[in-house]
Order: structure tokens, then C-alpha cells, then sequence
């Protein structure tokens, strides 16, 4: 067997090639903590975050912004640089900012000191209330409202508020400043009472406390919107037990409810579950609870019961109002 001589430098190559590479140590060091941050640009929703940034043995992967308010904590950005841009703030609110490292290797970072930023209150004063608010040409199932302006301040738009005799009111209409200062509202049904206030709202998007509210009845004849279960349950000698069911058969749910009829025989209610009861010679009038105030659209009931006593006849009652309106 031969063995060729390679010579010096071919030795050397050799002997190059045959020794393993020097591995790299292991990356164990988290990058230093963030500088202290500085806050500017601050707005009513918004501040800008910048930082000395940190150093790391293998590099700096990204940022962590930490923001501290009303006891929670949440990482509001992740920027590569170190700054940041913070939205969505509350106007006048105070947090607490700290940013923290992460490098290449997921290690991070202790937190940089932390900064206390409050951002610009801004315009919190709402316009003054409505004034002039009128309404004219009445029909059965609309009316036109009218207002003239506000009391005093700036504003961008007005807001009408709908409401039945009873319940939460609802939004209707809004009038843009540069509009004509009145609107039809239609879609009412016949023969009932409605609420109506108005609101200024600026552009900030402050608004103005509601004019006093302002009652208006349609025209024509009200159309049933409920039906009334009245039975006996159980009577005996100058006693009995009643139950009476309201459903409201109309497509608008009802908030809180009043239900009057008159007893035709004079009887005389002795107690009463589920409701608030009042009566004033035959007539009877029981009122929602709390818990059963709202009776649901197209079908919702609620039932309640009595006892009462009787003498000579228990006739059943033959109408029914609820909220004013009759029932079937």
C-alpha cells in the first residue's frame, strides 16, 4: 500500500478539517431592562411612547408595552423599535406605562421603570338642552316634531327619543345641525299615547340633557294590543281565589304595566301575588313587580293571583285596560 505525501500545506488542511467546530455557548442572558420611557404627542385618546433600548448577546427580537389602569394590566403593543404609539384611550384617564425586552431566543426582559401618563381631558361640557320642542299635524300614525335650537353652547346633531306611556325610550331620529330643525315620525299606532324628548349632541360627542318630554296621543281608534285570562280558580261561601294572565299580543315588548277593570258584583280583593294591587270601590287596579315588569313581543305573559270575598254573585269582570289601552 502506497501513501502519497501531501506535502506541508496539505497536512495542515487536513488537520483543519479534523478538528470539530468550537459549538456556541448557550444563550442564557435575558436583554437589559428598557430605559425609562418618555411620553409625547398625548392627545385625548392617544400618547407616544419612547425608551432607551435595550442590549442583548444574541439581539433584541421586539418591545412590550405594558399599560397598568384601574387594576388590570394588558400588553397594549409589540413595536420592533422602541417607540410606540398607544390608541384608544379614555379622555382624562391616568395609566401606568412600562415596556419590557424580548430577544431572539424568547428570553425577556425585567420592566423599565414605569411612566404615569393622563391624557387631555378635551371638551367634556355637553350643549344646553333642547328648546322649542313642539309637535303639530297629528295623525293616526304619525306626528311632526319641531324644535327651535339649543339653550346655549355648540352642537352637531339632535337626537329624538321615543317612548310609550311607559317604558325606556328608544332613538328615532337624528338631525344632522345643517338639516331643517324638524322630523316626521311615523310607524305609530293609532290611538295612543307616545313620549318624545330631544337631545344636542356636539362633536366630541357630548350630549345635551333631554328636554322635558313632550306627550303626544294619536288620532283614531286604538287597536287591542293584549288579551286578558280571567277565571275563579276555587270560590266558597263569601270567598274565592282568582287568577288573571295578560298577554300582549302586540310586536313590541311592554315595559312596565298596569291592569284596571271593574268588579261587578263588588267584590273586594283581600290579597294579591305577583303584583301591586289598589282598589277604589269595584274598580281594581294591579301593577307590575319589579321581576315581571317587562312582558315579552307576540305572546309574552304574565299571570298573577288574588283572593277576594264575594256576596250574592261572583261575576266575572267584562273589560280590561292595560296601560290605558284596552284588551280583548
Amino acid at each position: 500500500m502506497r501513501i502519497r505525501s501531501l506535502g506541508l500545506l496539505g497536512a495542515t488542511a487536513v488537520l483543519v478539517l479534523a478538528q470539530a467546530a468550537p459549538a456556541h455557548a448557550a444563550d442564557t442572558s435575558p436583554p437589559t431592562a428598557p430605559g425609562t420611557p418618555v411620553a409625547s404627542n398625548i392627545t385625548e385618546t392617544s400618547v407616544m411612547l419612547t425608551w432607551p433600548p435595550s442590549t442583548d448577546d444574541v439581539g433584541v427580537s421586539h418591545y412590550e408595552v405594558w399599560r397598568y389602569y384601574t387594576d388590570i394590566v394588558e400588553r397594549v403593543a409589540t413595536p420592533a423599535e422602541p417607540t410606540a404609539t398607544v390608541t384608544g384611550l379614555r379622555r382624562g384617564s391616568v395609566s401606568m406605562f412600562y415596556v419590557t425586552a424580548v430577544d431572539t431566543s424568547g428570553k425577556r426582559s425585567q420592566a423599565s421603570p414605569p411612566i404615569t401618563v393622563t391624557t387631555l381631558p378635551g371638551d367634556l361640557e355637553p350643549p344646553g338642552p333642547v328648546i322649542g320642542f313642539t309637535a303639530s299635524e297629528i295623525t293616526d300614525t304619525s306626528v311632526r316634531l319641531r324644535w327651535s335650537g339649543v339653550f346655549y353652547g355648540d352642537f352637531e346633531t339632535f337626537r329624538i327619543y321615543q317612548a310609550l306611556a311607559t317604558g325606556p325610550y328608544t332613538l328615532v331620529a337624528s338631525v344632522p345641525r345643517t338639516s331643517p330643525w324638524s322630523v316626521v315620525v311615523t310607524g305609530l299606532t293609532p290611538g295612543t299615547q307616545y313620549r318624545f324628548v330631544a337631545t344636542a349632541v356636539d362633536v366630541p360627542g357630548n350630549e345635551s340633557a333631554p328636554a322635558p318630554p313632550l306627550t303626544v296621543t294619536t288620532t283614531g281608534t286604538p287597536q287591542p294590543t293584549c288579551t286578558v285570562a280571567y277565571r275563579v280558580s276555587s270560590q266558597w261561601a263569601n270567598g274565592f281565589v282568582g287568577e288573571v294572565r295578560i298577554i300582549n299580543t302586540g310586536p313590541t315588548a311592554i315595559h312596565g304595566w298596569s291592569l284596571m277593570w271593574t268588579f261587578p258584583n263588588g267584590q273586594t280583593i283581600t290579597n294579591l301575588w305577583s303584583g301591586v294591587p289598589t282598589q277604589s270601590g269595584a274598580t281594581v287596579t294591579v301593577t307590575n313587580m319589579p321581576y315581571n315588569a317587562v312582558i315579552a313581543a307576540n305572546g309574552g305573559s304574565v299571570t298573577f293571583g288574588f283572593m277576594g270575598t264575594w256576596s250574592g254573585t261572583n261575576g266575572n269582570p267584562t273589560s280590561f285596560t292595560l296601560n290605558g289601552r284596552p284588551c280583548n
